[in-house]
């Protein structure tokens, strides 16, 4: 689920806190076209608003979209909205999204309470039916593949991304935005996780047995990061299957970057004490990132895939990405690329040295007896899954 933010609001760090504690993924928005173009989506969405960003052109972009799921936090006076124009606003704009009208924005408690209410009133599965899919194994995990960096010309596949999905018995197969701010609402966020590891890693040793050597990339909600005893308690899930920790790598969107001393970052420096590595997921190459680079827990970044098309037509992003990507290399860090969907993009990322890719140029997710045994590309990609 995206939390879209005006800019008025900006980065703060009580938006940061509200978008990790509750797994939301942050976009800002500037202006009534923009906000247009990032509902221009099925996904559930969460709109962070001031009383001076609400005006016509803002309801008529919501209203554009009245088939996707969406919530509406507007920060203002109670007093001043009831006695202005926009009391009117207000109303239309209920025809077509979830409203919460919050006057205290920079309270973490606040901003929080008003975003599960908005997520409440978008949720479309029960929690009986995510407890009877956790206990009836309804959820099932396909694999997408990364090429690593072999040689000059020679990329194999080395591990795989888990990605989680929901088979459902009435709708079918679901995708994780269909049924993942359920998990969270719920409580049921750690759980699932749960599962998704004893999944890889089982899936690991089968892989082994049959002469496949592949290495998991987890997804990890930012919410998890919370509970001190993660670290343990995820070392002996994997302990269990005979595996090494170093076999799996946890992918954490984070946008909270710039404090290094942050509970959250404590909790990823003890997955890597277990000796688990931890990749930062969708690294936009932002400014705050890059000026506390040298102090974070992580072991890879991953740029993320509009970074990649903005690189398509712009040779000053390409020249910040070759730039990062030395940065990172000189600091022990490897760089990821996903979204890699054409070989014009490929051939850029080898020429500025990156050591993975992904995305459906590679191959798209596959259930893991597809997976093949090994995958090569030389002078292009093919036959990868």
């Amino acid at each position: 689920m995206l939390m879209l933010v005006s800019e008025s609001v900006s980065r703060t760090q009580t938006v940061a806190a509200v978008a990790r504690e509750l797994s939301l993924t942050l976009n800002f928005f500037a202006d009534s076209d923009a906000l247009r173009q990032a509902l221009n989506h099925k996904s559930r969405r969460i709109v962070l608003l001031r009383e001076a960003d609400f005006n016509e052109a803002i309801v008529d972009a919501l209203s554009e979209h009245g088939d996707v799921r969406c919530g509406v936090i507007l920060s203002t006076g109670r007093e001043a909205l009831r006695s202005s124009q926009k009391a009117a606003l207000i109303e239309a704009a209920a025809e077509h999204a979830h409203i919460e009208q919050i006057s205290k924005l920079k309270d973490v408690d606040t901003l929080a309470e008003a975003a599960r209410a908005c997520r409440r009133s978008m949720l479309t599965v029960s929690k009986e039916e995510l407890d009877q899919a956790i206990e009836n194994r309804e959820f099932v995990i396909q694999y997408q593949p990364k090429v690593e960096r072999s040689t000059d010309t020679d990329w194999v596949t080395r591990e795989a991304e888990a990605l989680l999905r929901w088979r459902h018995p009435r709708h079918g197969l679901m995708g994780p935005l269909e049924f993942l701010p359920e998990v969270e609402a719920f409580g049921l966020i750690g759980p699932v996780s749960e599962y998704v590891l004893h999944e890889a890693a089982s899936q690991l040793v089968k892989w082994h047995e049959q002469g496949l050597e592949l290495n998991s990339c987890i997804n990890l909600a930012p919410s998890l990061l919370n509970d001190p005893n993660l670290a343990a308690e995820y070392a002996t899930i994997v302990m269990g299957y005979g595996l090494e920790a170093g076999r799996f790598t946890f992918e954490v969107t984070e946008h909270d970057v710039a404090n290094s001393d942050a509970p959250h970052l404590k909790a990823l420096q003890a997955l890597r004490d277990k000796g688990f590595r931890i990749s930062l997921d969708d690294f936009g190459v932002a400014a705050s990132s890059l000026s506390t680079f040298e102090q974070l827990p992580f072991d890879e970044i991953k740029i993320h895939r509009s970074a990649l098309m903005r690189a398509n037509a712009n040779p000053v992003t390409q020249h910040v990405l070759a730039a990062v990507t030395g940065l990172a290399h000189n600091l022990g860090i490897s760089v990821c690329a996903e979204g890699v969907e054409d070989q014009e993009t490929f051939e850029f990322l080898k020429t500025i040295q990156c050591d993975k890719m992904q995305g459906f140029l590679i191959s798209e997710a596959v259930m893991p007896d597809i997976v093949r045994k090994v995958y090569h590309t030389k002078d292009d990609v093919e036959d990868v899954a």
